[in-house]
């Protein structure tokens, strides 16, 4: 009987051991927090999108012209180095937004500060702040904006209304460590553009430590302990050992399965109950297939060109060529190390800052280099100038 307690009081500490390191919380923490800043959802103001108090929270029913929303609140005198953990609940959060904790600090007032979180669903998430950048110094506004999961969700379909309850700042503690310890492992994470596997790169910007190093640390320290302190045998370590081992694999494969089942549910809530060619449109550059879509309307009538694309993003122009297949279509920056692009050249510029048509000079110009164009097609941010020479 004390030999079981022993065991039991050995295993207990063995594990918050553990836990305490993966969650980087300091023995001379409290247990609990000793400061708490409570934020009703009802004293943020909504600044996109349009949201309806709902006693003390905000029910969020629509978003703004650019398919967010934002919700802040002002805050006077908060250090960021007294508080160390956040909390937030969410009521029928779609699986199709991201949320994202935005903050202003009072050095850099023009600044916000924008980081992706943990997917809130319903009930109560924690962040641990430390491994938040750029939460120093002081903070004089903070806030959630949520939008369609990048690159994941189409925004056309990604909006449902859902309902935010309250926010809050914790000071440093082992209970809220723990809480953002366990919202990093075990909360839902979407697909990922990199994902090879169900697992796939987490997306959030607070992420902990990976649970399995831990787990299997934790396992073998516990096994080890109950064989010294029960006095199990050689044989009897063995097959306790062979039956953790199985119980560890098991449990890891649950938790894969789970989360594997949660994404699969957000792609069942984008395309189920729809049609074949319902699917295909609903991707999530739905402007870029837009763009496409014109691009090889206008060429269906032209004879073949080599066509050059161009766009401030690397994943928005490589995502545009592919969306215009069969086009004979390339980035033009395999053309900058040409002297000249072949005659029959088109240059397709789509949302660029950088390359601009000038139009006294008759050239397109950005990263230094300037061609003679004119210009034969255009279509909201779709631009396609004709190559004519040196400008």
């Amino acid at each position: 009987m004390i030999r079981g307690f022993g065991c039991a009081l050995a295993l207990a500490l063995i594990w918050l051991l553990v836990l305490g390191c993966a969650a980087q919380v300091q023995w001379r923490t409290p247990l609990r927090p000793e400061q708490r800043l409570t934020f009703d959802a009802s004293q943020f103001r909504v600044v996109m999108g349009a949201a309806s108090e709902d006693g003390g929270s905000l029910r969020v029913g629509a978003v703004g012209e650019d398919g967010s929303a934002l919700q802040t609140v002002p805050v006077a005198r908060l250090r960021a180095a007294d508080f160390a953990s956040l909390r937030y609940r969410f009521d029928g959060f779609p699986r199709t937004l991201e949320l994202s904790f935005v903050f202003r600090r009072a050095d850099a007032p023009d600044d916000v500060q924008a980081v992706t979180v943990p997917w809130p669903g319903d009930g109560w998430r924690s962040v641990d702040l430390g491994k938040v950048p750029g939460w120093q110094g002081e903070i004089t506004e903070l806030g959630f904006a949520e939008y369609a999961t990048p690159q994941i969700a189409p925004e056309s379909s990604a909006f449902r209304p859902f309902r935010f309850d309250r926010a809050e700042l914790w000071s440093p503690s082992w209970r809220g460590s723990l809480a953002a310890l366990y919202t990093s492992w075990f909360g839902y994470t979407p697909w990922a553009l990199l994902s090879i596997s169900a697992l796939g790169p987490q997306r959030e910007v607070a992420q902990a430590a990976a649970l399995q190093p831990f787990l299997v640390l934790g396992g073998v320290l516990s096994l080890l302990a109950a064989a010294l302190i029960l006095r199990w045998s050689r044989a009897q370590v063995r097959r306790r050992a062979l039956v953790a081992a199985v119980a560890l694999w098991v449990l890891l494969d649950l938790i894969w399965l789970e989360d594997l089942r949660a994404k699969h549910q957000l792609t069942e809530h984008v395309y189920a109950g729809k049609t074949w060619s319902e699917r295909a449109a609903l991707v999530p550059d739905q402007d870029v297939r837009l763009a496409a879509e014109q691009l090889r309307g206008y060429f269906a009538t032209q004879p073949p060109h080599q066509l050059l694309v161009v766009s401030d993003s690397k994943f928005v122009f490589l995502r545009l060529i592919y969306q215009m297949l069969p086009l004979n279509a390339a980035p033009l920056e395999q053309a900058l190390g040409l002297r000249w692009p072949r005659r029959d050249a088109r240059f397709v510029v789509f949302q660029s800052s950088q390359w601009r048509y000038d139009e006294k000079r008759g050239a397109l110009t950005g990263a230094g280099r300037a061609f003679g164009v004119e210009p034969v097609f255009e279509a909201g941010d779709v631009h396609v100038y004709k190559f004519r020479g040196a400008p």
